[in-house]
């Protein structure tokens, strides 16, 4: 059966309440919004992926100021799949407290329940370039090497180094190297520590970004979240200096906090 007029306008405003509700720090009415069992992907953003409404409202209270003062939505365009659930695609902008301002689109599934029309699934990703264009500036490149950290994807860490980049870790210990050339030194060396550990990424916390005199250079401050199968939860301080060209990292100097991992590892330094 299609879907009515009415659950049209339903929808439409379902997907307008989100900005309200999330604008005004009602959280607490996020039931109005989202089914129980909501995915909620914001992987895209390197937050990983939430499930359940009681992890987008922690999420949202550990962003704290951070989080956008203003989410407006636009182009909102209702796909039936059947007379219970509809794909619902549409843009969001995001305006930031500093008065800048981010660009992202939302795909959602929605779903009939006895209380009314809810979100059952979200993606969020991010927009940072124009079509056919690249994530090229430090920031769009930070994003991604985020995401790839996340996903423990070898592809994506490829597709982020350059071929000669350069990694370096200034603060080192036994059995981690100072200096790591080209890329394909760095990936497997990445993808070594995957296979040697039991730690997993789920998100990062942006602590701050700052620009320096070369715009191709980003200084970042930076936590990690995630989960040990030896220690349970984690978080890992960090601060990195990005430096990228054609849209591909070529320095990295990553200030890892030795004694946080060796503690989210269960060992001594």
């Amino acid at each position: 059966m299609a879907l009515t007029q009415h659950d049209r306008t339903d929808i439409h405003d379902l997907i307008n309440l989100h900005g309200h509700l999330v604008d005004a720090g009602e959280l607490d009415r996020a039931d109005e919004l989202f089914t129980p069992d909501i995915t909620y992907d914001v992987t895209d953003l390197g937050f990983g992926s939430l499930r359940g409404i009681a992890a987008i409202r922690e999420a949202a209270r550990v962003l704290g100021a951070a989080n956008p003062v203003g989410h407006h939505v636009t182009n909102i365009v209702i796909t039936p799949l059947d007379d219970r659930s509809a794909r619902v695609r549409s843009k969001g902008i995001g305006v930031n407290a500093d008065g800048t301002v981010g660009s992202v689109v939302y795909d959602d599934v929605v779903t009939r329940q006895p209380g009314g029309w809810r979100i059952s699934h979200r993606k969020v990703t991010a927009r940072r370039a124009a079509p056919g264009g690249r994530d090229a500036d430090p920031r769009g490149v930070l994003d991604r090497w985020r995401r790839a950290a996340v996903n423990q994807s070898v592809d994506g860490m490829r597709r982020v180094y350059a071929a000669d980049a350069v990694h370096e870790f200034p603060f080192t210990r036994p059995g981690l190297p100072s200096r790591l050339e080209g890329r394909d030194e760095i990936v497997g060396w990445i993808a070594a520590g995957w296979r040697a550990n039991a730690l997993e990424y789920q998100r990062y916390r942006t602590l701050a970004v700052h620009d320096t005199a070369d715009p191709r250079t980003i200084v970042v401050e930076q936590e990690v979240l995630g989960t040990s199968a030896t220690t349970g939860e984690f978080v890992l301080p960090n601060v990195v200096v990005l430096t990228a060209i054609d849209g591909r990292i070529a320095h990295l100097r990553d200030y890892v906090d030795i004694p946080a991992a060796a503690a989210a590892l269960g060992r001594d330094i």
